[in-house]
């Protein structure tokens, strides 16, 4: 059995450089998983970082429930197939597979008998006594393989495992992959840049970009129901046709003007608007090859600018009016279109997309996320027309201050669950409509005058069923009206510690075990014991002249309260970054909030300058 909890997951170089962002993931045990993204993505970063090969910067990975940051790749019952796969060339195949049970001093009978089984499940009995220079590319990954089965580990990591193989070779290895999985029955994580390896290897793919997760779901998910426009374009061979345009309301439903000509929706596609009708206004709309159809009397006027016969189906570049890019359709072999022709388009808008222009995001089907405006006051998020109980643990990770302030909840789509969930938050809704797609059912839900939106592989809902739904902790998330989250993946401290104060005219001295602070008097605070707290998001980074001068910024003030921090993690919010630190005189550590130009990865040695307004005193 092998379960892995990838949580807030980052890796980042010497200078700052980020290759893996709050990276989140839960890998179910005999799951194969596919990373996939084009080169620089942080794909094989994260395999590493789950093999041991590379130290996580910060974040948790755990294996069977079982913390292993910080445990030895040797211990961590993977195996892992590279790229050039890594053969001995002096040793035989037999050698070569055996060689990491002779390390570990296994009987001899059991070597052999995991090697001989190894050898027949990849059809490679003959070529045991041969040394990897005899062997073709195919054969030397089947031995890379083979060399990882006898170990019987728990997970198998490989990475971009068929990138040196030829393109016939390349899909027969594929298949034998795929049997593989199935017939060994653990848990596969592989990476590729290929996305149709991914499409057909994967039961679930996570499409990765710029080190962030963009989409991780079944491929016929990812496919019919892509979040963002690069995941579309992404995945699918043609690529997704991407137009921009503006969507208009259009009676109960709405439209697009395409190529000069008005193209309607399904009145049923309105209601799966993202935001309503403020989304109207500019738009991509986007639409597949194979969900157009050439005509020769009715839709976007068109002019065939390029044919290719494939055999079975036939690809056509068009142009349209006011658009550079060709319209690409992919239709059934059809030899009687020719460059030249004057054609129509006609679209199938069941299954065309829209996003928005400016974050590319999806504005029509399942959103990522379910958000909705609200307050919290005492652990309580009030939306107005409901009030939800937050789980204690959630609260303990919320910035101070966030109470009793404008922002909105998200609640994760792909984490709402029918089944009770142990600290989480439940919420009760009518079923309004149903969207199927090949392999799974988005459910619309009228909620407290809002609406809801999921997603199931399970059971039939059907309009007016009462439905009650459950969302664990790790599926909310608080952000403010710029977009930065207000939850850590770290419990804030409240900044409080015991001071001593003592006001001499208008100055008031407080110390804090061996840190005095120098401020204006306060009128009503007398001399004596009291509890100093520090508003997390009014503490200042006092920058050194190194750091200041290679990120291009001005050193700040040298005021008298400035504080040496020694910081131990931080959490990247959005525009600002939660640093977590030790200040000499608290005893627990000082949760800063702070522009994320300043990383405790560059400078994890600093000073706070802690003002005025930063200080509550009780």
């Amino acid at each position: 059995m092998a379960n892995i909890v990838l949580k807030n997951i980052y890796k980042v170089y010497d200078g700052g450089v980020r290759a893996v962002s709050d990276f989140n993931l839960d890998i179910g045990d005999k799951e194969f998983v596919v990373f996939v993204g084009p080169s620089g993505c942080g794909k094989s970063t994260t395999l590493r970082m789950i093999a041991g090969l590379e130290e996580i910067t910060a974040g948790s990975l755990f294996m069977d429930g079982v913390l292993v940051n910080d445990i030895e790749p040797k211990d961590r019952n993977i195996a892992m197939v590279f790229q050039n796969y890594a053969l001995y060339p002096h040793m035989t195949v037999y050698q070569n597979m055996s060689f990491g049970l002779r390390i570990h001093k296994m009987p001899a009978d059991e070597i052999d008998r995991r090697v001989k089984m190894a050898a027949e499940i990849l059809g490679i009995e003959d070529l045991l006594s041969r040394k990897p220079k005899a062997l073709s590319g195919g054969q030397r990954q089947r031995v890379a393989l083979g060399r990882a089965i006898v170990r019987e580990p728990a997970v198998f990591l490989l990475d971009e495992p068929l990138s040196n193989l030829d393109a016939k070779l390349r899909v027969q290895m594929r298949a034998e992959i795929t049997k593989l999985h199935h017939r060994l029955a653990t848990t596969f994580i592989y990476v590729t840049h290929d996305q149709t390896e991914a499409m057909t290897m994967g039961t679930r793919i996570v499409v990765m970009k710029d080190g962030f997760i963009q989409q991780a779901d079944t491929p016929t998910v990812l496919y019919e129901e892509p979040i963002n426009a690069f995941v579309a374009t992404f995945l699918g061979s043609p690529q997704m046709n991407m137009i921009n345009t503006v969507l208009a309301p259009n009676g109960n439903s709405m439209s697009v003007d395409v190529g000069g000509a008005t193209i309607l929706f399904p009145e049923i596609k309105r209601k799966q608007l993202i935001g309503g009708d403020d989304v109207f206004g500019e738009v991509i709309f986007g639409i597949r090859p194979e969900n157009i159809t050439i005509s020769q009397t009715d839709g976007v006027p068109a002019t065939i600018e390029l044919v290719e016969h494939l055999g079975r189906e036939t690809i056509v570049y068009c142009r349209i009016a006011d658009r550079e890019e060709n319209v690409i359709a992919s239709v059934p072999s059809n030899h009687g279109l020719k460059r030249g022709m004057d054609v129509f388009l006609q679209f199938d808008m069941l299954k065309a997309h829209l996003f928005n222009r400016t974050t590319e995001q999806t504005i029509m089907g399942v959103p990522a996320f379910n958000n909705y405006p609200c307050k919290l006051e005492n652990g309580t998020v009030d939306l107005g027309i409901a009030k939800w109980q937050l789980p204690k643990e959630f609260v303990a990770r919320t910035f101070d201050f966030t109470e009793k302030r404008a922002c909105k909840i998200s609640i994760q789509t792909s984490k709402i669950s029918t089944q009770p969930v142990e600290n989480g938050v439940s919420v009760e809704g009518i079923v309004d409509f149903v969207s199927k797609g090949s392999d799974t059912s988005a459910v619309y839900l009228k909620m407290d005058g809002a609406q809801m939106v999921f997603r199931t592989a399970e059971g039939n809902y059907e309009p007016g069923q009462k439905v009650t739904l459950y969302i664990p902790q790790d599926g909310l998330m608080l952000w403010d009206e710029e977009g930065n989250k207000l939850v850590s993946q770290h419990v804030v401290s409240n900044n409080s510690a015991p001071c001593t104060v003592k006001t001499v005219g208008d100055t008031m001295k407080v110390k804090v075990g061996p840190t005095t602070l120098t401020l204006p008097a306060r009128e009503g605070i007398q001399d004596g014991e009291h509890t100093i707290t520090l508003a997390s998001d009014k503490l200042k980074v006092v920058y050194d002249y190194k750091f200041a001068k290679k990120n291009g910024i001005e050193r700040n003030s040298a005021s008298k309260n400035v504080v040496t921090a020694l910081a131990y993690d931080e959490d990247e919010l959005g525009a600002l970054n939660a640093v977590f630190v030790q200040l000499k005189g608290w005893d627990s550590y000082v949760t800063a909030v702070v522009p994320n130009n300043f990383s405790v990865y560059q400078m994890p040695k600093f000073a706070l300058e802690i003002t005025p307004e930063s200080v509550i005193i009780k």
